[in-house]
């Protein structure tokens, strides 16, 4: 109860601190489709596609399962991830994710209040949806574990960039984000240091790359709650430093997009909660 009451102070406290100012003179994407998603995925959290088939994922505390669905929002199939021999599978904090051509990666890095310790990547064969291990990560910067509302150690989008998987921060003090890359090989818990930071200025909460054309996408939302589409054209993994995005806001009101889906250079998928209002929805964005 204690724990309770505190958390809720952080809260408030936070929603009461100053909020930078947000710059009004972005392009807006135009939402060209809506699909109506099923309640059973009502805190969708990560989009992927699979032979054409939608994937996604609850967040925290939901089952550790994925979902299929097809373009109508109706669930085709839904596979519960089973534990492997040495450790249960949890959903702690679902988060994104992400897929190359043999395995799919499931980021557990959701931290709202910087206090995990158990932070990792799951990672599951395409071919079978069998558990192929995990990666457990954590921040090598990060001293305390002390609850706090406004920290950088969250990270909700989960990218795979050529070889690499990137993941970047949800950075709840600075608004910043800093992008962490992987190591799918080594067995040992990786400290995960910044290779770059970027002035989103908003949370970033979902990711995608497509290989294809170069694009990086994320999505964000502000204090204020507005949400927006972040784009880097041509990025360069190679030199992270040397990457520049455009924003544009997404016109959706009382929502929180938590996934995004590359289509091609000027289309995209995101997905939203229902926050209680509902359904929650999957749009298809379009940008000049």
């Amino acid at each position: 109860m204690k724990n309770y009451f505190f958390l809720t102070f952080l809260i408030i406290y936070n929603s009461c601190s100053d909020i930078p100012p947000e710059d009004q003179n972005f392009d807006s994407a135009e939402i060209v489709e809506i699909v109506v998603l099923p309640k059973i995925i009502n805190e969708t959290s990560g989009l992927e596609i699979l032979n054409n088939v939608f994937v996604t994922h609850n967040d925290s505390g939901g089952e550790p399962s994925l979902y299929f669905f097809n373009l109508s929002g109706e669930i085709i199939n839904s596979i519960k991830l089973e534990k492997e021999s040495s450790w249960e599978i949890y959903n702690n904090d679902w988060e994104d994710i992400s897929a190359d051509e043999n395995y799919i990666y499931i980021a557990d890095t959701g931290n709202n209040f910087g206090t995990r310790d158990n932070l990792n990547i799951i990672k599951v064969k395409i071919a079978d949806f069998s558990i192929n291990g995990k990666i457990d990560i954590f921040y090598s910067d990060q001293e305390s574990f002390f609850p706090s509302s406004k920290h950088k150690y969250d990270a909700e989008a989960l990218l795979i960039i050529e070889d690499k998987i990137a993941l970047f921060s949800k950075d709840r003090d600075s608004l910043n984000t800093d992008l962490y890359l992987i190591d799918d090989t080594l067995k040992e818990k990786q400290g995960l240091s910044s290779v770059a930071n970027f002035n989103v200025n908003s949370l970033i909460t979902g990711g995608d790359y497509d290989s294809d054309t170069g694009i990086l996408a994320l999505v964000s939302y502000s204090p204020r709650g507005k949400q927006y589409l972040i784009l880097f054209e041509d990025f360069d993994i190679s030199n992270p430093l040397n990457n520049s995005f455009k924003k544009y806001i997404i016109p959706i009101e009382r929502a929180q997009i938590e996934a995004v889906k590359i289509i091609s250079e000027k289309l995209f998928w995101v997905t939203s909660e229902d926050e209680g209002l509902g359904n929650p929805y999957m749009y298809k964005l379009e940008v000049e």
